[in-house]
């Protein structure tokens, strides 16, 4: 099978290179890059392409990417007006174009500007643009948002992430693209990212995942000078509040080096590098705050992690339409007592390492002026060990401690390659795009020694002083399991110019993986915008499929515990200190078992969204968009040998075996959202982006691993998804940039999310401990809701470069986060038998304050 799913990849990616290029001259593209006077690229600037003849009307338009280039599609041979309004300290850039049939990129140089008293008075142009890329609803944050607004640890994905709709996020978790690339991170340090978007083209067929499920990532290019970046971040307790839980308030530093470096490489003026690299070394304390038998226990517990990232690129261009280039990355990552807080005391932690090591090739092609061929060749190794803290039995109290040792020991490692070949081509009013994705064909390797000691479940901490579990669980077995995770994916996509201000884009996607049926998963997509007169309001709808991916822990648990590689065994109201009955032979006894049957196949969601976009000043935009989703054949999990009602207690109906954990798609979901979303930049004052989402999701759900309280029934499990807030505020901006009295913000707020009651008995004898008490339905209870406000001064000290330029050589930098030190509460316990009973057991970090200095030549 392997050898003819290789060679049917292999076919179509020859399909897509080898298509015929015949002469098309009723219209062509134009592509070029931006560049500063030193020659290094210059993303994110507005390319404008205008009629001589009607100086207020834009032929065309559109924005460079990380690399500097730009694409102007279907454009007519002839005589043009090229503009570019400057940003970034910029002149604006106007030159006449020739656009003929045959003309290759072009290389465009802004300049800074002189000093001067003249005041130029200028016909504004606006801002916004039929393309789906365009749209105001998306959420882009460019380097130099992120350098001046408060970013915690330069993490620019934690930041953007508050930006996400839950509703698009697939079960194995965020879609981070990376250069057009799924990865697990940026791949990248924080100075070497040019830009982040999310909901960027939101009904793409390019891409799995819908427009709020997925980050993109674009890192800076090579450049032909050298230029550099270099970050040190230092944060002390000594500075910061204590946290909530804390009875005193422990010693937690961390230090953060990192810095990117490119320029040319000497062999030639075509071939340029970029080496990015940080080391994070975080020391710091997590808070335990539970309820063993002797009472309150609150305790710091030092959690130290150390991460070692580095990159490193080279590109050369063979010409100006052919550019090649590979790139190497490795991060690694270690935790010490990882997971422990809250109710999780000391022993229970483990130790983990996270290692990956990538190799990439890109190959990008401008085959022709209507042709463009992206090639991306990726491969990843990884290595993750986990290690317990302490070797000892585990001890679970519901709702009041876990201790003894975390039985968590496991090593898994991935060796995955990844495919993208994507073909662009325009022709008259049509720019197609058509390709394909494979972001895993992976042989993934599981060492499972979890839980070899075996685990206690109490139901309460008056249960554990008595001695009376209501379960026991252990394994044995090799543990050893070796499997193949391949997931493919390929679509067409045609944009469509109806009219200069009527666009209409359809595409169609084809998704495929295994271990779960999704044969027939086509996924068509469309959506349309629409212009008014003066180009300063649009109105844009779309509807689309969209399948999920289950990631390889569902994958995992289906080849490991299938009664042989893994045994696993639940014992109900055992003994304590001995749960199994004299002369018991392990051998025999029922053994638990993960399966799944024939019909359960990918979940899918239908997204669809009606919006109009308005400019209410120049630079300044506001959106307000309907977003509608409806969830089809969800994941769900259910014991299918569970005891059978109204007999609870009679034993399960096939004695042979325990708990038959069945993965199933009968799940449902609905949800509706309202977005407000302001971005832009107004004069000095505000530069950056606010949104306000009005939002509701029921579903009968908690995902893959979840169970129902009654495995039989799924009386009361529809209501609140566990993610719904029914409010939620985001702001990242800038105010009174570039003057000392200036300042940065970040705003979350936040209502309370839902939890669950239960009654703290195993009403079903399952095992699972999650019913509740008569009448009272799933997702019930809701936590508190979440306010933080974080603030940051800076200041660049400017230094003659050339001429007249100067560039910030030397930067200096203050956050706060959480200023106002408000309580962020989270962790609640729904367990009616609790002393915590609706109440947290772990607090967000109190205000925190963080000091960089960054150094740029």
């Amino acid at each position: 099978m392997k050898s003819c799913l290789l060679s049917a990849i292999t076919k179509l990616s020859l399909v897509f290179l080898l298509i015929p290029c015949g002469r098309l001259v009723a219209q062509v593209s134009v592509s070029g890059t931006i560049v500063d006077p030193d020659g290094a690229a210059v993303p994110d600037e507005d390319v404008i392409l205008k009629s001589p003849r009607a100086a207020d009307q834009n032929v065309a338009r559109a924005s460079s990417d990380s690399n500097g280039h730009f694409h102007l599609l279907r454009v007519k041979p002839g005589n043009y007006d090229l503009l570019i309004p400057g940003k970034y300290g910029f002149d604006d850039y106007r030159s006449p174009l020739h656009v003929t049939a045959s003309m290759h990129e072009v290389t465009i140089k802004l300049s800074t500007p002189k000093v001067s008293e003249t005041v130029t008075v200028a016909t504004e142009t606006p801002q916004l643009e039929l393309d789906n890329s365009s749209n105001r609803d998306q959420v882009s944050a460019s380097a130099s948002l992120m350098e001046k607004v408060p970013v915690f640890d330069q993490d620019y994905i934690a930041a953007l992430t508050p930006f996400l709709d839950q509703t698009g996020v697939a079960t194995m978790g965020v879609s981070i693209i990376v250069d057009g690339v799924e990865m697990k991170g940026t791949g990248v340090s924080a100075s070497a990212i040019a830009e982040a978007r999310i909901n960027n083209d939101p009904y793409s067929a390019e891409t799995n995942r819908p427009g709020k499920g997925r980050i993109e990532i674009m890192t800076k290019p090579g450049s032909p000078q050298f230029h550099g970046t270099l970050n040190f971040t230092f944060r002390d307790s000594t500075f910061d509040a204590a946290n909530y839980f804390a009875v005193s308030k422990p010693f937690e530093q961390k230090r953060i080096y990192e810095g990117s470096i490119t320029g040319p490489v000497p062999v030639d003026h075509k071939t340029t590098f970029l080496l990015s690299g940080t080391r994070q070394e975080d020391n710091l304390q997590s808070v335990v705050h539970a309820n063993i038998p002797s009472g309150l226990f609150t305790a710091n517990v030092p959690t130290p992690v150390h991460d070692t990232e580095f990159a490193a690129r080279i590109s050369h261009d063979f010409s100006p339409t052919h550019r090649i280039s590979f790139q190497y990355n490795v991060t690694d990552t270690i935790s010490r007592n990882f997971g422990v807080g809250g109710l999780v005391l000391a022993e229970a932690g483990v130790n983990t390492q996270a290692r990956e090591d990538d190799v990439i090739f890109n190959d990008r092609w401008i085959v022709s002026s209507t042709l463009l061929n992206q090639l991306q060749l990726f491969y990843e190794k990884d290595h993750n060990p986990t290690r317990s803290v302490v070797n000892a039995q585990k001890i679970t109290v519901d709702g009041a401690f876990t201790g003894g040792g975390a039985q968590a020991d496991l090593l898994n490692t991935e060796n995955n390659g990844k495919i993208n070949d994507i073909v662009s081509w325009s022709h008259q009013k049509h720019y197609v795009k058509f390709g394909v994705n494979i972001p895993n064909l992976s042989r993934r390797a599981w060492e499972d020694h979890t839980n070899r000691l075996g685990t206690y479940n109490f139901s309460s901490i008056g249960d554990y002083r008595s001695e009376i579990p209501y379960s026991f669980t252990q394994q044995e077995g090799v543990g050893r399991t070796v499997f193949w995770m391949n997931e493919i994916g390929t679509f067409v996509q045609d944009q469509i110019q109806l009219r200069p201000n009527l666009q209409f884009t359809a595409g169609l996607r084809y998704d495929w993986q295994t271990y779960f049926k999704s044969g027939l998963d086509f996924a068509p997509r469309f959506s349309v915008a629409y212009s008014s007169p003066d180009r300063r309001t649009i109105l844009r709808g779309g509807a689309g499929l969209f399948y999920d991916r289950s990631g390889v822990q569902p994958m995992a648990d289906l080849k490991r515990y299938n009664g042989v590689i893994i045994r696993s065994f639940t014992l109900l109201n055992p003994a304590y200190s001995n749960p199994y009955p004299v002369g018991t032979n392990l051998a025999t006894l029922p053994t638990n078992l993960v399966t799944r049957t024939d019909a359960t196949r990918i979940p899918y969601t239908t997204n669809f969204s009606a919006g109009v976009e308005r400019e209410i000043a120049k630079g300044l935009t506001v959106a307000a968009t309907y977003r509608g989703t409806i969830g089809v054949h969800l994941f769900r999990s259910r014991d299918i040998n569970a005891p059978v009602p109204p007999f609870y207690d009679a034993g399960r109906p096939d004695p042979n075996f325990g708990t038959v954990r069945q993965i199933e798609s009968e799940g449902r979901q609905v949800g509706n959202a309202l977005d407000l979303t302001l971005q832009g930049k107004a004069s000095r004052w505000f530069s950056g982006m606010a949104q306000y989402t009005f939002s509701h999701t029921d579903n009968n759900t908690g995902g893959i691993a979840w169970f129902p309280a009654n495995q039989y029934s799924l009386e009361g499990e529809y209501g609140r998804a566990d993610f719904d807030q029914r409010h939620r505020f985001n702001l990242l901006a800038t105010f009174n940039e570039d003057h000392w009295v200036n300042l940065g913000a970040a705003v979350k707020a936040y209502s309370g999310l839902p939890y669950t009651e239960t009654s703290g008995v195993d009403a079903f004898n399952t095992g699972i401990l999650n019913a509740r008490p008569a009448g009272i339905s799933r997702n019930t209870l809701e936590s508190g809701g979440t306010a933080e406000l974080d603030l940051r001064w800076s200041h660049d000290l400017l230094v003659p470069r050339k001429g007249a330029e100067k560039i910030p050589a030397f930067s200096f930098a203050v956050d706060a986060f959480n200023i106002t030190n408000r309580t962020n509460f989270m962790s609640y316990v729904g367990n009616v038998q609790s002393a915590f009973f609706e109440q947290p057991t772990a607090a967000a970090p109190a205000r925190r304050l963080q000091f960089t200095a960054r150094i740029k030549f």
